[in-house]
């Protein structure tokens, strides 16, 4: 009979919180919506395939650790494998998992055979136990590519080093297309680099992966009793759009003073509340970053897709009957068609790459 998740976790696993408390595992608002996705994509029959962009201390890399554990802690011959973009980070996830077994009722402990730096192998003197693992990994130097994975966490892939591209085309290959088999890629943006490319692939419906973004006001904990002050603009504006509270823009105040260096573009690149403020505020960006994010809400309606194609002369090196076409996957958007005989200008920003 299968185990439901949800109850395994909030009843048997515990967590320590940022009071460096050992507490119960229960989900808070992002999690939830990200524990729901991976349920719904289950109960389609799906395989689990979820691209996540995330603000700061949301417990996403939590829930994924949680959600390999149960699996491999619960089911024979199963493998999961972390990587991560820094050693420091492969520690913290490993001892995540470690502190989920040692806390574990007894009677719930499956017999561990190798509990090293890197690995909890779960089986028995014998070989008649699970015979499950998990392996955590820094990325660098074909990280994992070896290895057949059922679960596969990929944490902060914006910043691992090296060929973004050439590791997650190696490290998907070890992973078995069927339902039973989860991927998860989350990261904080970095900019216009592969992670984004990964992303927009996503949004447009270019590969199996489900983008997930939830932005930092969803978290009810990021809130303060509001003290009275005269909103911005900006901040009228935040509340119209996103629906957020005064007692959330108080904390908001407070965290760009005291956790930003009282630098708003941080807070943006640090907790985001949309995907285009996340990615334009981690990037280096030459034209007004906040102008391009107010111009990118304001763009409502469904867009046309489209390319545009032409007839290309090569002796007389011309190009003529330059014709729109639409397509649902094009690289265009159309959101206004052009007025004849109306001037336009183009700028382009070509970022920089880190």
């Amino acid at each position: 009979m299968p185990i439901n998740t949800k109850l395994y976790i909030e009843n048997y696993l515990k967590i320590k919180d940022k009071n460096s408390r050992i507490i119960p595992f229960i989900l808070n608002e992002p999690q939830q919506e990200l524990y729901n996705k991976i349920k719904e994509l289950k109960k389609e029959h799906k395989p689990v395939r979820i691209l996540i962009l995330k603000a700061r201390q949301m417990g996403f890399s939590t829930l994924t650790e949680a959600i390999l554990f149960k699996e491999v802690a619960t089911n024979f011959n199963v493998n999961a494998g972390i990587i991560t973009h820094e050693a420091k980070a492969t520690n913290n996830l490993f001892a995540m998992s470690k502190l989920y077994y040692d806390n574990l009722p007894e009677p719930m402990k499956p017999a561990i055979r190798n509990r090293n730096a890197q690995e909890l192998f779960f089986n028995n003197e014998n070989n008649t136990g699970l015979n499950s693992k998990i392996t955590c990994m820094t990325a660098g130097d074909g990280a994992g590519r070896s290895g057949t994975y059922n679960f596969l966490h990929l944490s902060e892939f914006a910043f691992w080093s090296g060929d973004k591209k050439e590791a997650y085309i190696s490290l998907m290959q070890t992973v078995p297309n069927n339902e039973n088999s989860m991927v998860i890629i989350e990261s904080t943006a970095n900019g216009y680099e592969y992670f984004k490319e990964l992303w927009d692939m996503a949004v447009r419906g270019e590969s199996d992966f489900v983008p997930f973004f939830i932005g930092w006001n969803k978290l009810k904990e990021y809130a303060m009793p509001y003290t009275g002050f005269k909103l911005t603009e900006e901040e009228a504006d935040l509340q119209k759009k996103y629906n957020v509270t005064l007692d959330q823009l108080e904390w908001r105040r407070w965290c760009i003073r005291n956790n930003c260096g009282g630098d708003i573009e941080i807070f943006k690149q640090e907790y985001p509340i949309n995907p285009e403020e996340a990615f334009l505020s981690s990037g280096s960006c030459f034209f007004n970053k906040e102008n391009i994010i107010n111009r990118i809400n304001e763009l409502k309606e469904t867009p046309i897709k489209g390319e545009f194609v032409y007839d290309y002369d090569r002796n007389t090196d011309k190009i003529t009957n330059i014709k729109f076409q639409t397509h649902e996957n094009g690289f265009i958007s159309l959101f206004i068609k052009p007025q004849r005989y109306f001037p336009y200008v183009i700028g382009g920003d070509t970022s920089r790459r880190r």
